[in-house]
């Protein structure tokens, strides 16, 4: 990974989430803080709420609260500015994870509506889209016939070819 300029305070952990490189222990906590906001962000909770819940899980100030949720947006990216694709993506997880929760609470109900909104977004209700149209191959051709021996030679692509009558005297009307 080539640096273009000033190295920022985030360089190391990209280098580390793309290429693995090592980081220090105090380097991998802050990492873990960084997920955890990233995690809740695209658990739908609000900058807000980011930060109360990172403030009730770490003894940090509100300045290095502020610190944490503004890196790892610029870190791993924002998520209200995510394309239609990626936020579809969030909603199937979300809903996946609350089918999960559901489930385990026993509430079964629950579970099954939240596995099918996570299905429905997945497109699982839709039908499958055929890549050849059958009907395609239906297209009716025009196609002369005729059993009159003489109309078939004066076509000049036949050939004569010699057969054997396999039908017994008596079944001409088997034929």
């Amino acid at each position: 990974m080539k640096q273009l300029g000033k190295p920022d305070k985030l360089d190391k952990y990209r280098l580390h989430l793309m290429e693995g490189a090592e980081l220090k222990p105090d380097e991998l906590e802050m990492l873990a803080r960084y997920r955890k906001a990233h995690g809740l962000l695209c658990l739908g909770f609000s900058r807000n709420q980011v930060l109360a819940t990172l403030e009730s899980e770490f003894d940090l100030s509100q300045p290095q609260l502020y610190s944490i949720v503004r890196e790892c947006i610029t870190l791993y990216g924002s998520i209200e500015e995510v394309d239609k694709k990626g936020q579809r993506a969030i909603s199937i997880e979300n809903y996946k994870l609350l089918a999960n929760l559901a489930r385990q609470r026993g509430d079964i109900g629950a579970a099954i509506r939240a596995q099918e909104k996570a299905d429905k977004l997945q497109g699982l209700f839709e039908p499958e889209k055929m890549l050849l149209n059958p009907k395609a191959f239906l297209v009716p051709v025009p196609m002369d016939f005729s059993t009159d021996p003489d109309v078939l030679r004066e076509q000049q692509q036949t050939q004569d070819i010699d057969f054997e009558d396999l039908t017994e005297e008596g079944d001409e009307d088997a034929v």
